[in-house]
């Protein structure tokens, strides 16, 4: 079988190059997706010792690349080179966008909203489901897609498909729409054969998330609205009273140009940060360890790892997957870079045969409560089962610790508002005491 040479970056964010061997390019490139690489480059390996070096499948990887020259042909290889000399669709490009677009241009205009998200991956579980074609369930979310962003790239996942690749192949060439979590979700179905499940499982995901950021916007709704409305009362008021001669004037921090000539480039900044920064896989390992390890937010954060790492392990597990490959995929979908990292050792560590329950506990990652949980399954055969109650665990505390910290904060912000206005009318009465009142 031919031989493949690739480029490709690793869940670290580090470059690494190798060799895979496999029937075919598309099948090299599934292996490679499927270990949660993301290709960067891959053509036909140059190896003089491989009989299949000479003849042109790199044409399949990148369409522009220099076909290799041909080795002549003989009565010995006709029969093995035929077949590889037929025509293939090629199918959309594999390699990793410009880091300007994937770094920089995407995730500043390139994001897709988790409503659009939802939809998209909830109607592909419910046609898999239904039996509806994979390629069909494809073409008919491209007319269905409502965000002009969002059509082509679900044209060219169908274009992955069509050839033979994994829906993963197309995605991860869009990091700023679809999250590491998502990726790693999609990437246990299609090891685990079931794709549909993992859609289906993706779409919760987006729908508490979705919830929980409406839960906040409700609750510091008012104080935002209070916020705004002085702003504007404020500046209407001093209108209105200069426009009558008056002398006295309402003061506040955000009425005054000084104020926003430093808070702007701050809020800038902050926006660069999430949006851009936050793309940079060693930013985000740096910023997930130090949320994970704030009193009280870090525990929220924590469980919800936990739960997600838990409902992964429970579906790979059912799915027939080696242990190893269960705990790496596993870590992959906990949706933080600093866990993720403690834990990614352990399926190496499963690779010579070691215990579950010990393995995991060795990461420093797990609580007691999972270690447990883990270790009854390990004992009882039903390791699937526990982490599916560990995760519901989880997700409960989580959702529940989730809730009110969004209340706390709620109160917070209409505290701060509060404090805000008493400021704005101590300073009106203390000028007024002073002896600045109107005239006449």
């Amino acid at each position: 079988m031919p031989t493949f040479e690739y480029q490709a970056q690793g869940a670290d964010g580090k470059t690494v190059n190798g060799v895979v061997v496999g029937s075919s390019l598309d099948q090299a490139l599934q292996d490679l997706t499927g270990k949660g690489l993301q290709i960067l480059k891959i053509g036909l390996s140059a190896n003089p010792n491989d009989p299949l070096a000479g003849f042109n499948v790199a044409k399949l990887a990148r369409p522009s690349e220099t076909p290799r020259s041909e080795a002549p042909a003989t009565d010995t290889q006709e029969p093995v080179a035929q077949p590889l000399r037929t025509e293939q669709p090629r199918g959309p490009e594999i390699e990793q966008r410009s880091y300007v677009e994937t770094s920089v241009v995407g995730p500043l205009v390139g994001k897709i909203s988790l409503n659009q998200l939802l939809f998209f991956f909830r109607q592909l579980s419910v046609m898999l489901e239904a039996g509806v074609p994979f390629v069909q369930s494809l073409d008919t979310l491209v007319g269905q897609a409502r965000d002009p962003r969002l059509k082509p790239i679900i044209a060219e996942i169908k274009g992955h498909v069509e050839v033979g690749r994994p829906m993963s192949a197309g995605m991860q060439r869009y990091p700023e729409v679809f999250t590491p979590v998502m990726l790693s979700l999609l990437r246990a179905g299609e090891e685990g054969g079931f794709l549909d499940q993992s859609l289906a499982e993706i779409a919760n995901y987006l729908e508490r998330e979705i919830a929980l950021r409406n839960l906040y916007k409700r609750v510091t709704f008012y104080p935002k609205l209070e916020l705004v409305a002085s702003v504007v009362i404020i500046i209407a008021a001093n209108y209105i009273i200069e426009s009558i001669g008056r002398t006295v004037r309402l003061w506040s921090p955000l009425t005054t140009p000084a104020t926003w000539i430093v808070l702007t480039p701050i809020l800038v900044m902050l926006f660069l940060f999430t949006r851009v920064g936050l793309a940079n896989s060693r930013i985000k390992y740096n910023f997930d360890a130090v949320i994970a390890n704030i009193p009280y937010l870090g525990g929220i954060v924590r469980q919800m790892a936990m739960a997600k790492f838990g409902r992964a392990m429970g579906a790979l597990h059912r799915g027939g997957l080696p242990i190893q490959r269960c705990v790496q995929l596993s870590a992959d979908a906990c949706g933080n870079e600093w866990l993720r990292s403690m834990m990614q050792p352990a399926s190496k560590e499963l690779e010579t045969g070691a215990g579950v329950a010990e393995t995991l506990q060795a990461t420093g990652a797990f609580s007691p409560i999972v270690m447990n949980m883990v270790a009854t399954g390990e004992h009882t055969g039903n390791l699937d089962k526990m982490v599916d109650k560990m995760a519901d665990f989880y997700e409960e505390e989580a959702d529940t610790k989730a809730t009110q910290l969004a209340k706390i904060v709620g109160v917070v912000v209409t505290l701060l508002v509060c404090i805000y206005i008493g400021m704005i009318i101590i300073n009106f009465w203390s000028s007024y005491s002073q002896g600045l009142k109107p005239e006449g």
